[in-house]
Formats: C-alpha cells, sequence, structure tokens
C-alpha cells in the first residue's frame, strides 16, 4: 500500500519572511529613520501650497462670477420679466398677510407679534386660543372663606399664620381661631 503523500503547502508571509532573515513575529520591522524630518521646510511646503490654492479659489470666484453675468445676459427678457414677476408676487403675498394679521389684531386688541398664522381660517383659531388665555381666570382661593358663617369656623394653617402680611391682614380673625382651637399644624 502506497503511504498518502500530503499535498505541498504554500508559503505563507511568514514563511517568507524567516526565508528572508526577518522575525517570525509576523510584524515586518520598519524602515530605521536615516534623517529626521525638517519641520521648517514641511510648514513651508504646506504654505506655499496653500497659497496656490487660495490663487485658484480666487480664479475660479471670478471665472463663477464672469459665467453668472454670461447666464443673465443670455436671458430673454420673458425669462427676465417672469422673475420679477415672482418677486412681485412673494412680496405681495407677504403684505397681504401682515394687513389680515393687523386687521385680526386690532380686531379682537391683541399684539400683532403673537400672530403667526397665514390664512384667516388659522388666524380664527390662534385669536381664540389667545382669547381663551387672555380672559382673566377666578382668583385661587386663599383658603379663608370670608362669608359670615365661616367667620365662626374659619381654620388657619401655621403656614398661613408665619406668612407677616396674611397675619397682619387677617390678625382678629387669627386670635379669635387662636381662643376656639382652630389653628391646624
Amino acid at each position: 500500500m502506497a503511504e498518502p503523500q500530503e499535498p505541498a503547502s504554500t508559503p505563507t508571509p511568514l514563511d517568507i519572511n524567516q526565508q528572508q532573515g526577518q522575525p517570525a513575529t509576523g510584524d515586518p520591522t520598519p524602515p530605521a529613520a536615516t534623517e529626521p524630518t525638517d519641520w521648517q521646510a514641511e510648514a513651508e511646503k504646506w504654505k506655499a501650497l496653500s497659497r496656490k490654492n487660495e490663487t485658484q479659489a480666487k480664479a475660479n470666484a471670478d471665472a463663477a462670477k464672469q459665467w453668472n453675468d454670461f447666464q443673465e445676459s443670455q436671458k430673454s427678457e420673458t425669462d427676465k420679466l417672469k422673475e420679477h414677476n415672482a418677486q412681485l408676487e412673494a412680496q405681495l403675498k407677504e403684505a397681504q398677510t401682515t394687513v389680515l394679521r393687523s386687521q385680526y389684531a386690532a380686531k379682537n386688541n391683541i399684539p400683532v407679534t403673537l400672530l403667526t398664522a397665514d390664512t384667516e381660517d388659522a388666524l380664527e383659531a390662534q385669536v381664540k386660543a389667545l382669547l381663551a388665555f387672555k380672559t382673566p381666570q377666578p382668583p385661587a382661593s386663599s383658603g379663608i372663606d370670608t362669608g359670615a358663617a365661616a367667620r365662626q369656623s374659619t381654620t388657619f394653617t401655621r403656614q398661613q399664620i408665619s406668612d407677616p402680611t396674611f397675619y397682619h391682614k387677617h390678625r382678629d380673625e387669627i386670635l379669635k381661631a387662636q381662643q376656639a382651637g382652630r389653628i391646624l399644624a
């Protein structure tokens, strides 16, 4: 019986490095730096490249301006009028919106700067919301019922009593409540 032959292996980069006398770590050694980098020369080189690019950019800007002037000169009178018409229509729409906002602001006594909507329906909704916000709300109760029946059974908290303004305003009631034992913690 013939022994099976092992297939011939192909050399790997590691094998090649070993044959060439390089270390077997697989990491090629970096070439030794022969001379230090002259940073001053590098800086001068990049400055020169920067100046060259600036000059080219200026030339490109001039060429772009000439191109735009050429295109503008090639437009027909109709094209120019269409552009002008579109600008005027945009200005008219803005003026109409401003007038509409001013009318709604004056009619409802609202500062015009609060109105941002562009259509009448949207302005109506915005005005309703602003008026609802503007309507005064009933004042929050101070916790004291000043009615005649309430005076007999009014209770005070220590927090209310510790407020000097509140205490001076309701001093007589507080003293009566203290005598009746109606001071809450």
